[in-house]
């Protein structure tokens, strides 16, 4: 009977919102405390150096392999709250982005529930907010996973949206904060072959990018100091896999240094996808086939590139949500891949991992298995993706041609 009130009826959609965003932020205040390497060693510096530097005048220093879009944003968060610790300052910059996430998230899904009644968008939402490596990326890692994918989601919701310029614009704003926004670029390599995206619109990309540079480059940090920070920071690590599940876990270190190989392999089978979906595509890109790629490119091209880090299936994560709620038979693609990434975060938060005062006693799974698992799901939606680009094989007998 309460919850047949008239109030709460009429209302439903608010209080979700509002007990899921109370329940989102409940399970990240015990994380706030929470010290990691990454943290210590690096992003507290990188703060320190701000605050010790004149804020906005710091920018014209090379002292963090951060994009200067990040560095901006934690400008911000230093000068607006210059008595909060940097811990909770750079935690509650992911959060928001968080936030910001989950909205957009919420955008996708609308696109199929456009009903202003339904709670799926609402509930596509709060998943993201409450997935575990989505809370523990901000809260507990101290991470920004969720500002680039923020925009690569707001991307997705622009393309479904018919807003293209729009779409390559997020694009831009993601690739400006990390390189890694790039495993969504398959999806336009694939609508760009269908015909259905302007391949002119891809000169947002590099204005955008160049137009984040530009403050930085104006206050008087060299240009090229700016355009190489990409190069630099994939030469950082020499590691072909760094605690990361995929394809690389199987091939020692001895090997690294043939690692453009493994980019090179990569782009090939990006052409390859790129091939099918031109050739056996019988109509034009759906949106439920436009969510289904996006899943598949931020799936596999992290799976297939060298020197991956542990948190690169973030935006994985994510999109696949979107998946799910657009699709409800693939709700398991998100729940696998959220697993393996949560299995992940765990090796490097550490085993156990103490949270409300209690030890998370979860196995520490081997990389190999992780990866194996992840090997099957990507050789299941391979086969999916081919049927969904052959409709008549899914619900029509074949033909006799004469």
């Amino acid at each position: 009977m309460i919850a047949r009130h008239p109030v709460l009826v009429k209302h439903r959609r608010t209080l979700l919102v509002v007990v899921g965003v109370l329940a989102a932020f409940a399970l990240r205040y015990p994380n706030l405390p929470n010290v990691t390497g990454d943290y210590y060693w690096y992003s507290s510096h990188i703060y320190a150096f701000i605050v010790e530097n004149g804020y906005f005048a710091a920018l014209r220093h090379d002292f963090s392999d951060y994009n200067v879009p990040h560095l901006y944003l934690l400008t911000v968060m230093a000068a607006l709250l210059p008595g909060l610790h940097s811990l909770v300052a750079i935690k509650a910059l992911s959060m928001l982005f968080e936030l910001a996430l989950a909205y957009f998230v919420y955008k996708c899904v609308e696109h199929k529930h456009p009903d202003s009644k339904s709670v799926v968008p609402i509930l596509a939402g709060l998943a993201t907010l409450l997935a575990p490596t989505v809370v523990l990326n901000g809260s507990a890692w101290a991470q920004a996973d969720a500002i680039y994918t923020t925009f690569l989601v707001a991307c997705l919701h622009f393309l479904l949206a018919g807003r293209q310029a729009m779409a390559l614009i997020a694009f831009g704003l993601a690739f400006s904060f990390k390189l890694q926004a790039v495993f969504l670029a398959p999806l336009f390599l694939c609508l760009i072959a269908r015909g259905q995206l302007r391949w002119q619109h891809l000169a947002w990309v590099p204005l955008v990018y160049l137009a984040t540079l530009a403050p930085a480059g104006l206050i008087g940090r060299p240009w090229g100091d700016l355009l190489s920070i990409y190069v630099r920071q994939a030469d950082a690590h020499p590691s072909l896999s760094m605690k990361f599940p995929n394809l690389y876990v199987w091939i020692p270190d001895i090997y690294y240094d043939w690692w453009p190989l493994g980019v090179a392999f990569a782009a090939c089978v990006v052409l390859l996808l790129v091939a099918v979906v031109f050739h056996k595509s019988a109509a034009q890109i759906t949106a439920e086939l436009t969510v289904f790629l996006a899943t598949y490119s931020v799936l596999v091209v992290p799976y297939l590139l060298p020197k991956m880090h542990d948190r690169y299936y973030f935006p994985a994560d994510v999109i696949a949500i979107v998946l799910a709620f657009y699709l409800p038979r693939y709700w398991y693609v998100p729940v696998v891949i959220g697993t393996v990434s949560f299995l992940t975060y765990l090796h490097y938060l550490g085993y156990p991992y103490r949270y409300l005062g209690y030890d998370l006693l979860i196995p520490l799974i081997p990389f190999e298995l992780l990866a194996l698992v992840l090997a099957v799901l990507i050789v299941v939606l391979s086969r999916q993706l081919y049927v969904r680009l052959n409709p008549r094989t899914a619900s029509q007998p074949p033909v006799d041609v004469p």
